[in-house]
């Protein structure tokens, strides 16, 4: 009994010591390990992929032949090939399929319909068929990287524990309609403890009650960690009480019927002192809005080096109202000019919002992450101790098992 029971000890430190490894292998070492990083890309306007291509311009209302391009991919490694597949419905006439890149500075296709990246960018590749006399266009909106990295690869088509990867703008984010994170709610104590596991963010909470519900609206942008900066909006509410908040309340993810629209922009001060934008997430309905970037932040305090732009678009005008009043609350200002909305303002039109966040900040109990090349170096070093130590755990559990 006593000698199963070491060997389950073990066992579960050897699980323990892998898991942890792999964990700080990859949150640290992902761009090390997979490669250069992609550039950012520009979209094409007016194109997706959303599984597929459209009908040409030139078809009639109703009708339903169509040509359709489908890949396992929406990116080509520069000088690498992948395979693209047009699909004919509508008839049981088979045309000869002709196959076209927007600019071949960027990528290739031949008469297969397989294209060969040339440089980083952005192509549209179409498959044009004529059937009775008419030409009909699918087509396909791809990008092309300049190195293959498997982790994003994976991210850009599957989420690993709700998060996703998007090669437009080069960034990740949560794909909050499938989060986990759903579950579990939002309340003040998560941001107390957030730089003591190396997350030092700005953070404004906009509080107001609606229709019997109290709701919370928070934004953040800051340091996540070592090797990620970024920016979230998150929307939460519980049942109305009148009794005052504490470090303790908390506020539920909200049901879908007040998921509400908004879209948000990052930007991220230069060494010239110019705001860059970094990534846009696309307006859409979300209660968790997100996007994250690979880096450092340069300066101690996030508030003076990102920016954040976002529109959100509140049930109707009471609760924009209630909303916009939360917003002065907090120290923002409303602006009358919606083309010129200055650091810490916003604009109210109707039911949107849109809101200008720089300096304003709530956050406290901060604790700097100062990252420096002897930092860096430890923490490889630590890395590489800990991989020793996972090997030499799978041999224990090799002999756990085999022993």
């Amino acid at each position: 009994m006593k000698k199963f029971s070491v060997k389950l000890f073990s066992f579960f430190f050897a699980l323990f010591i892998v898991s942890t490894t792999l964990f700080v292998a990859t949150a640290a070492m992902s761009e090390t390990l997979t490669g250069q990083k992609a550039p950012a890309l520009q979209m094409v306007d007016a194109i997706t992929n959303e599984s597929s291509a459209r009908l040409d311009s030139r078809s009639k209302a109703g009708d339903n032949i169509k040509i359709t391009i489908s890949s396992e991919h929406l990116t080509v490694t520069v000088n690498r090939r992948i395979k693209l597949t047009a699909v004919v419905s509508g008839t049981d006439e088979i045309p000869e399929i002709t196959w076209t890149s927007s600019d071949e500075k960027f990528a290739k296709v031949d008469r297969k319909g397989r294209v060969t990246g040339v440089k980083a960018g952005e192509v549209i590749i179409t498959a044009s068929g004529v059937i009775g006399g008419k030409t009909y266009k699918g087509q396909y909106s791809l990008k092309i990287v300049t190195s293959s990295n498997l982790i994003k690869d994976l991210l850009e088509k599957n989420q690993v524990l709700s998060y996703q990867y998007s090669y437009e703008d080069d960034y990740y984010y949560t794909n909050d309609k499938e989060a986990w994170q759903y579950n579990f709610g939002y309340g003040k104590l998560y941001d107390i403890a957030a730089p003591y596991v190396l997350l030092e963010y700005d953070y404004v909470r906009v509080f107001f009650t609606y229709e019997e519900k109290d709701w919370m609206i928070q934004m953040w942008k800051g340091q996540y960690g070592l090797v990620f900066y970024g920016s979230e909006i998150g929307v939460y509410n519980k049942p109305h009480s009148d009794e005052e908040d504490t470090l303790f309340t908390f506020y539920k993810c909200p049901p879908e019927e007040d998921w509400l629209k908004m879209s948000m922009t990052l930007y991220h001060q230069d060494l010239s002192g110019e705001y860059i934008r970094e990534f846009t997430r696309p307006y859409d309905d979300y209660w968790w809005c997100t996007g994250f970037k690979d880096g450092h932040l340069r300066i101690e305090e996030p508030a003076d080096e990102l920016r954040m732009y976002s529109r959100i678009t509140l049930k109707d005008k009471e609760m924009a109202e209630l909303f916009t009043q939360g917003l002065r609350d907090c120290g923002f200002t409303r602006t009358m000019d919606p083309g010129d909305i200055d650091v810490d303002e916003f604009y109210m039109k109707d039911n949107d919002v849109y809101v200008k966040w720089q300096n304003i900040n709530e956050a406290e109990n901060t604790m700097p992450i100062k990252v420096g090349t002897g930092f860096i170096i430890t923490t490889n070093i630590i890395t590489f101790l800990l991989s020793i130590l996972s090997f030499f755990s799978l041999l224990g559990l090799g002999a756990f098992f085999f022993i």
